[in-house]
């Protein structure tokens, strides 16, 4: 790879961007985080369900075959679709001027187990999106699109990165309002990933730098995790001595992977503590700690002596995190 292209991985913007909309208010805090990661000169498509509504089985008072009940079905199938056009046309409007171009499309889903994991991720990867962005809380009575389990499905199988905003988020304020550049779009201020010295580590580090500008601060961060050790026969401070000297091992590939950005980027060890402790909260500390706007974690990453699996700290990360995550997967480009 020519030093060229070695360094588009890091400044070529995400450019297509899909976000996953219903009626809830975690969908719409997703649209207005969207908004500011989303390059002017984007291109933005906007998705929203048409959920299938459930027909009586035969057996009970009607039976699907009933003409009242086609009826009713019809009728519910064209409220369900009504339902998500405004809803699109909502999502749409915060987009007004801020991209090239923005599209919406709604698209049918039954309510079959995995539909919505196969909707997204074959909709993304039909489309080409380089982002696809999705809220992590839902209420209200569409068919929602995300939750946990469906949010940590899509980490291992969409085609791109995937962007997970939580309602919390907005409740808590946020950390900056970003980092003005010289033609005025505003990017991230502060953006922090978890390393571990594997390549799905590397592949999370290059789709951040993708969403930093200029003025962007990166810190990688390693999490010796001492909780794992606690038990252990070998005496804590001989584990957590080579823990730790794996992480500076891992810290030191972060810088060099880090350097091609053009980004101010800091490293750093961190631990859990010794008892009802992970990762994931090591992590998610640190970012609010150093007030970060944005996380990133791949959803693979190293097994063995050092102890954690980024994929595993991802699906709990998804659990009890109230900052946005970019959860790079094994799929992503």
């Amino acid at each position: 790879m020519s030093r060229e292209e070695d360094q588009a991985q890091y400044t070529t913007p995400l450019r297509r961007i899909m976000i996953a909309v219903d009626d809830s208010t975690a969908s719409m805090q997703a649209v207005r985080f969207a908004g500011r990661v989303t390059p002017s000169d984007a291109e933005v498509r906007i998705v929203c369900a048409a959920g299938e509504p459930r027909a009586w089985m035969t057996g009970g008072a009607y039976s699907a075959g009933s003409a009242w009940m086609t009826d009713a079905i019809a009728d519910a199938r064209n409220e369900f679709r009504r339902d998500a056009e405004r809803t699109l046309e909502l999502a749409m409007k915060a987009f007004t001027g801020r991209a090239a171009s923005v599209e919406g499309q709604v698209v049918g889903i039954s309510g079959e187990a995995g539909a919505v994991v196969q909707v997204l991720t074959e909709t993304a990867r039909d489309w080409r999106a380089d982002m696809l962005v999705v809220g992590a809380r839902h209420q209200g009575r569409m068919k929602r699109w995300v939750d946990g389990s469906v949010s940590g499905a899509l980490a291992v199988c969409a085609p791109c990165p995937l962007l997970v905003v939580p309602v919390e988020y907005e409740q808590h304020g946020e950390a900056a309002q970003g980092a003005q550049a010289a033609n005025g779009e505003v990017h991230l201020a502060r953006i922090l990933m978890a390393a571990d010295g594997s390549p799905a580590s590397a592949q999370a580090m290059r789709a951040a730098a993708r969403l930093a500008g200029p003025q962007t601060a990166l810190r990688a961060v390693y999490v010796v995790d001492r909780s794992s050790v606690s038990a252990d026969p070998v005496p804590g401070s001989v584990l957590e001595d080579a823990l730790a000297d794996l992480g500076r091992k891992a810290l030191a590939a972060a810088r060099e992977e880090l350097e091609p950005s053009g980004c101010a980027a800091e490293t750093a060890l961190v631990a859990t503590g010794l008892m009802h402790d992970d990762i994931a909260h090591a992590v998610l500390r640190d970012a609010q700690s150093w007030n970060a706007d944005l996380v990133v974690l791949g959803t693979q990453g190293r097994r063995g002596v050092a102890r954690w699996l980024l994929g595993s700290v991802a699906q709990r990360a998804i659990e009890i995190t109230h900052l946005p995550l970019l959860l790079v997967g094994p799929g992503a480009a």
